[in-house]
């Protein structure tokens, strides 16, 4: 499969866009997105956490830091929206200034940032386990919330600092639905979950996951798309990061389901069906949809990516691909132009699918 586009469109509906826009290039201006931060809900660490259950002192402490924004008695902080009853908060909020409400959440989002210090993120945490320990934080109730309320205890209870951005322009509804796992927390996904009504064990038992647009092995989802740092199942259509799959040992070496023939081929095993697609005409796929778009930098991740798969190929198919990769990774360094890298491997790759297109059809030793 290609790789997924975040609006969990299927990929021949994004490689060929019908509203004439150009297709999203594979490169780093995608994290200029108010949604950079949005790639998971982080889950509190565990030795953090630990430590704040077993220091009631030093919740305190951070509960009084959280407040400290707090400029007189009818005015609320962020430890109240995250502890207090949703309607009891809704009816303060209604009665303060826009000015105010947009510090709050301006308060917030520096948190998030990631770049404060650690009194900010364990400031966040105590914030975040309050939210997500409470359970009278339901679609009834949130009904009643205040509209930047909603906004925050969401972006609190998902780290995503999108949520509190002014051009989120979800609805009360929606916003709600991310809240209680009802809809994809991927601002440019959406779906509704489990999305497209899939009943695995992941996305039945996973609450929260997205099998349009994230990762089956460490639940986050970005922005890339025509990149070969998706790696699609061809049976489940599920979606892993290939640093993921790599890492968690989901690729391997496998036999070649092309009559049996040939040593053993890189092949990537789902997690989610635990089912095998072999790698080799995948990287063909994307190269030859997508190379044309990639710019040097992109043309060099892309190469490593290619790389790190092929290392450990058996085959001769396989180490032709990793050889190549290198070899171009170190002329692009070089200053090759990226127009000639890609014909380059496009080239290689068409002669490399024409032997598995003459393998495939040559008969076998049934057929005699």
């Amino acid at each position: 499969m290609l790789p997924p586009h975040p609006n969990g469109l299927q990929p021949s509906l994004f490689l060929a866009s019908s509203d004439n826009h150009e297709p999203r290039m594979n490169s780093d201006q995608i994290r200029e997105s108010p949604a950079e931060s949005a790639s998971s809900w982080p889950a509190i660490d565990a030795a953090a956490q630990l430590k704040l259950e077993n220091q009631k002192a030093e919740d305190g402490y951070y509960e009084q830091s959280v407040t400290r924004g707090r400029s007189s008695a009818n005015r609320i902080s962020l430890l109240d929206i995250a502890r207090e009853r949703v309607d009891i908060i809704s009816e303060q909020m209604h009665l303060l200034p826009n000015e105010y409400l947009e510090e709050l959440k301006g308060r917030l989002r520096a948190m998030l940032e990631g770049n404060g210090s650690s009194q900010q993120r364990d400031e966040f945490m105590v914030l975040q386990r309050l939210v997500q320990r409470r359970s009278d934080l339901t679609a009834e109730t949130l009904i009643k919330a205040h509209r930047v309320q909603l906004e925050i205890v969401v972006a609190i209870k998902s780290g995503i600092q999108f949520f509190l951005h002014q051009s989120m322009n979800l609805s009360q509804t929606a916003l709600i639905e991310v809240f209680v796992y009802k809809r994809c927390r991927n601002i440019a996904c959406q779906s509704q979950l489990p999305a497209e009504d899939c009943l695995c064990e992941i996305c039945t038992n996973r609450k929260g996951f997205c099998s349009l647009c994230m990762c089956v092995i460490c639940n986050k989802f970005d922005f890339e798309v025509n990149t070969c740092r998706w790696i699609g199942c061809d049976s489940c259509a599920h979606w892993t990061h290939t640093d993921c799959a790599i890492r968690d040992k989901q690729v391997g070496t496998g036999a070649s389901p092309v009559n049996g023939l040939g040593s053993a081929e890189m092949q990537f095993r789902c997690r989610a069906c635990n089912r095998t697609s072999e790698l080799l005409g995948w990287v063909n796929d994307v190269f030859q949809h997508c190379a044309p778009m990639w710019d040097k930098e992109s043309f060099l991740r892309e190469l490593t990516v290619v790389s790190k798969i092929f290392r450990l190929s058996e085959n001769t198919r396989g180490r032709q691909l990793f050889w190549k990769s290198e070899e171009l990774i170190e002329k692009l360094k070089g200053g090759v132009a990226e127009t000639t890298a890609c014909r380059s491997i496009l080239s290689f790759l068409q002669g490399k699918s024409c032997i598995l297109l003459s393998i495939a059809t040559a008969p076998s030793r049934n057929d005699a």
